[in-house]
């Protein structure tokens, strides 16, 4: 990380530990947590307060003023997210609720969680995850907070990991590019993070969200190519009409114009058995009455 990166790093924490700190002049502790509640738009139990000073009013006529620092117990992102989570679900009519874990990954729990939230591959858990982070985006906040639901993140990890494996093997077998489904960003880095540090395959991501995808590709060494890696199957061709496919080979039909090579003009016919005559016509008995020809 270059010196500027680290001092661009430095002030964004530090505006982002400015912002999550509120000095206000109340004439109580309760008022100064509505108003943070209010202002932050954050549930009060995540809220603690600090009575740093005291001012009395005017000649001591108008009350005894507190100079009350409140700071959220978790970071300010997160706390947000489970409100609007817990906003989303309410207006869905799901009976379950979001709370934010120790490793600060929004969980939802409740009696619609398995049912409605986690079914189908987590399909709504993966959007709703997509709608918390760009409406956070837009409140200026850093969109990192990720969602959990009936343990289905460490399943999900779990089959990434195998299916980076299976995809590697598959690039190297063909000598090709592979690329995967379009995924959030955690199960990208799970992909990445799963074959980094093997020799023969790489991996990058590609397109904009939410269509990123990840595509891993072979390592080629112009100076070690000995003829492993192998090209995809042919595909087959479509049926032809008499059946097989019209793409395969041929068979041999014999030579151009007739497989039969024998005697043609005297001599027997060995096709028929009839004696042989001059080309042209090789029978000379009396022939079938051909009679009026019928026409259709």
């Amino acid at each position: 990380m270059s010196f500027e990166e680290k001092e661009r790093q430095e002030q964004q924490e530090q505006q982002e530990q400015k912002e999550q700190k509120l000095l206000l002049e109340v004439g109580s502790v309760e008022e100064a947590i509505a108003a943070a509640s209010e202002q932050w738009g954050i549930s009060s139990e995540y809220l603690r307060t600090d009575v740093v000073g005291s001012d009395r009013g005017f000649l001591g006529l108008f009350g005894k003023k507190l100079k009350v620092e409140v700071v959220p117990t978790k970071p300010l992102a997160f706390l947000r997210g489970v409100d609007f989570v817990n906003r989303l679900l309410s207006l869905m009519g799901f009976e379950a609720e979001a709370a934010l874990r120790e490793d600060e990954i929004i969980d939802i729990s409740g009696k619609d969680a398995a049912d409605y939230i986690v079914v189908r591959y987590g399909d709504c858990l993966k959007a709703i995850e997509y709608l918390v982070n760009l409406a956070l985006r837009d409140l200026g906040a850093d969109p990192r907070v990720r969602l959990d639901s009936c343990g289905y993140r460490e399943r999900r990890t779990r089959s990434l990991e195998r299916l980076a494996e299976a995809t590697a093997r598959q690039a190297l077998e063909y000598g090709r590019p592979i690329r995967l489904e379009p995924m959030l960003s955690w199960e990208r880095w799970v992909i990445h993070t799963t074959l980094k540090d093997r020799e023969d395959v790489r991996t990058e991501s590609v397109g904009e969200p939410p269509l990123r995808k990840v595509v891993v590709m072979p390592k080629f060494d112009a100076s070690n190519m000995d003829g492993n890696y192998r090209s995809r199957p042919p595909r087959r061709g479509p049926r032809s009409p008499r059946g097989g496919f019209s793409g395969g080979p041929r068979r041999s039909s014999g030579p151009r114009g007739g497989s039969y090579d024998g005697p043609r003009e005297g001599g027997s016919d060995p096709r028929s058995g009839l004696p042989g005559g001059p080309r042209g016509g090789s029978y000379d008995g009396p022939r079938r009455s051909s009679g009026p020809r019928r026409r259709y």
